[in-house]
């Protein structure tokens, strides 16, 4: 007897939610255990949603943290929109996670049953023989441990999953419309995937195959337009956010791209980055498309089945473009010096494109016959089986970083939040890239890798540039802004932590499998040795504060790049003028210009001097005799040597160059002639 379709529909939904529930609950139970009945986090990185979902909640969208203005480091616009009504319901802390978790099992629903949309038959021969795809469909959504890891992690990977599903089948739709409908259909297309792309950022490897395939479904619309319906809307989103980047931060790119992309180090050569890059593929592709998928032999499956889908006439126009962004977003992620990090979270998108592209390939099979069916459900069986073996070691790994996570950053977060309860209660702590600490003490932070943001200051490139350029940022601030609390790893803060710090507690874990560092130190800060804010030397016409990069904006500096300019700090005596005679320590941030390079800048325009002689008087530290070069590029007279004798390593020293002719607009070169020379400061002096 043939049920009716509500009751087969609803059976389907039973036989959804009863593998993604489970493999919620497998990853869940453990870590739970693990982190005693505090709700899990396997990655720090969730917090950070977290503090952009609360601010969002609390009328501050795209800020990390309220009063901290504008952040581009939020490596997803959509997630946290999504986690702020739970934040308004009562989710409060870490029971976020709760909602998150409830969020993820209800976005690989959705996906689940975006797939089976996708899959079920529309008549015709072999129909009879491809109905099974579908009622398997959920088992390759949570087929893969290593997937699972992410889907189930509190980050946006599950979110991303609902919205690929439905971008998909708004891609099919668009390709089987009525031509009167298919415009809308095209356009509602263009605008999932441009809420693809804002969800995570290498989705756009996905987007442009995407928007062609709709253009070659267009029939008689024209393909020129239909593009334009799927493309714009992504083309739009990402000028409205480079508009806003560079307008509210000064980078046209997002933060988490200025510090985390390979290509923005300005001190390796290309050929350097480019071995990187090759580093970060071969570890994806032999971990996560190799070894997360069963090994060397049994990962073609998927692949195998996601070629046949692309030589499907029913299935090539969502195949085809899930098999190119799969493979483009892989490649976009080698880019990330973080992508062989973290569990290869980054390679989650691929592998559930490659999942998807595989069930389709099994449906196009199934449908051609009894005998390609049995097929298909080989390997089929294969391809869900193959990955199944590192179900135990992805559960303990999750159960195990998450009570690293619960067991150093919460853990400091909650120390912190003590100290807030003390008459010298923390007024800001500087951290780096820690989202749990600022989310769960209600400490306000800094974020010294600039992920966060903190009001359109560059911090996230000072931080590419150096600890010293992060230094001299945090010099510009006002004196009461500046944190007076550090919670760091000393090792990633050389320069910063033992020299402006003051430790006065640690927290250590053990079994460190996801945390930079075993051991988080708290400091308390003193930073007498930074200039007050608006210091002036006297007599200066123009300054250049080297590795200040907003200075260095301001005057156009140029370093030699690469292989050169690296950035150096210092705390010396010598006087606040400069002078080099005696005084307190101060602080400064330079950087190294090898012998043969040079550096470079602009006097300000609106500097107060009238064409004429000036003095140059360049900062240095200790260090052998050095030779430079010196020209106002504009005066014919020529380069001015001028040559300096070893100089003592405890205090600073200066030379002085005259010029002969100099007037605001002109380009300064100074050549490094003989030995290294070690740039902190510039002054354009009367003479």
């Amino acid at each position: 007897m043939r049920r009716a379709p509500w009751i087969r529909l609803l059976l389907w939904h039973a036989s959804a939610a009863i593998p993604v529930l489970g493999a919620a609950a497998a990853f869940y139970g453990p870590a739970l255990a693990r982190t005693g009945g505090a709700w899990p986090a396997p990655l720090d990185d969730v917090y950070i949603h977290f503090g952009f979902a609360r601010a969002a909640a609390l009328g501050h969208p795209f800020s990390w943290i309220p009063g901290n203005g504008y952040s581009s480091g939020g490596t997803s616009l959509t997630y946290p929109l999504a986690l702020a009504p739970g934040y308004l319901l009562g989710f409060r802390g870490a029971w976020l996670g709760l909602f998150a978790a409830l969020l993820a099992c209800a976005a690989l629903l959705d996906l689940c049953r975006s797939l089976r949309r996708l899959l079920e038959p529309r008549g015709g021969p072999g129909a009879a023989s491809s109905r099974w795809v579908a009622w398997v469909a959920p088992l390759f959504v949570v087929a893969v441990p290593l997937l699972d890891w992410s889907w189930f992690s509190g980050m946006e990977v599950a979110l991303l999953g609902a919205v690929l599903g439905r971008a998909l089948v708004a891609v099919r739709r668009a390709e089987l419309a009525p031509p009167a409908r298919r415009p809308a259909e095209q356009l509602r297309a263009g605008l999932l995937v441009a809420l693809l792309v804002a969800t995570r950022p290498e989705a756009l490897a996905l987007a442009a195959p995407l928007a062609v395939a709709v253009a070659h479904a267009a029939g008689s619309l024209g393909a020129a337009a239909s593009l334009a319906r799927a493309s714009l809307p992504t083309a739009l989103l990402l000028g409205a956010q480079a508009a806003a980047n560079r307008a509210l931060t000064g980078e046209w790119g997002a933060a988490g791209a200025v510090r985390k992309l390979l290509l923005s180090n300005p001190y390796p050569t290309p050929l350097e980055k480019a071995v990187e890059v090759i580093k970060n593929l071969a570890a994806l592709r032999v971990q996560a498309l190799e070894g997360a998928l069963g090994g060397p032999w049994l990962s073609l499956v998927l692949p195998l089945l996601g070629a046949v889908a692309a030589l499907d006439r029913r299935a090539r126009r969502v195949a085809v473009p899930l098999l190119l962004g799969a493979y483009g977003s892989l490649l976009l992620v080698a880019l990330n010096a973080t992508a062989r990090y973290q569990n290869l979270r980054y390679a989650a998108p691929s592998l559930a494109m490659l999942l998807l592209a595989a069930a389709l390939g099994a449906e196009a099979l199934a449908r051609r016959g009894r005998l390609a069916a049995g097929v298909a459900a080989a390997l089929a069986v294969a391809a869900l089986a193959a990955p199944s073996a590192g179900f135990a070691r992805q559960i303990d790994h999750f159960a195990r970083a998450s009570a690293n996570i619960a067991g150093q950053h919460v853990e400091v977060a909650r120390r912190l939040a003590a100290r807030a309860r003390q008459p010298r209660a923390p007024r800001r702590v500087l951290l780096g890239d820690a989202g749990a600490i600022p989310y769960l003490s209600g400490i306000p932070a800094i974020d010294g890798l600039g992920l966060g943001g903190y009001r359109g200051m560059p911090f996230a490139r000072a931080s590419v540039h150096g600890v010293p350029a992060v230094v001299e940022l945090i010099e510009r601030l006002d004196p009461a802004e500046r944190p007076d609390v550090f919670a760091l790893y000393p090792s990633w803060w050389g320069g910063l932590a033992d020299v402006f710090g003051r430790r006065v507690d640690a927290v250590k874990i053990d079994d460190n499998v996801i945390c930079a560092a075993d051991e988080k130190v708290i400091y308390e800060a003193d930073w007498s040795a930074l200039a007050p804010p608006g210091e002036r030397r006297a007599g200066v016409i123009d300054e250049v504060d080297i590795a200040d990069l907003v200075d260095e904006r301001a005057h156009g500096y140029a370093f030699p790049s690469p292989r050169g300019g690296w950035v150096i700090g210092a705390v010396l005596p010598g006087g606040g003028d400069g002078a080099g005679g005696d005084g307190a320590p101060r602080f400064d941030a330079g950087r190294l210009i090898p012998e043969g390079r040079e550096q470079s800048f602009t006097i300000d325009a609106a500097a107060a001097i009238a064409r004429g002689p000036a003095v140059l008087a360049l900062r240095t530290d200790g260090g052998g005799p050095i030779a430079l070069g010196v020209a106002a590029l504009r005066d014919a007279g020529g380069e001015a040597r001028v040559e300096a004798p070893e100089r003592p390593a405890d205090r600073w020293s200066e030379i002085r160059v005259p010029l002969r002719d100099v007037m605001p607009g002109d380009r300064i070169r100074i050549r490094s002639l003989l030995g290294t020379f070690r740039s902190f400061h510039v002054w354009l002096l009367r003479p």
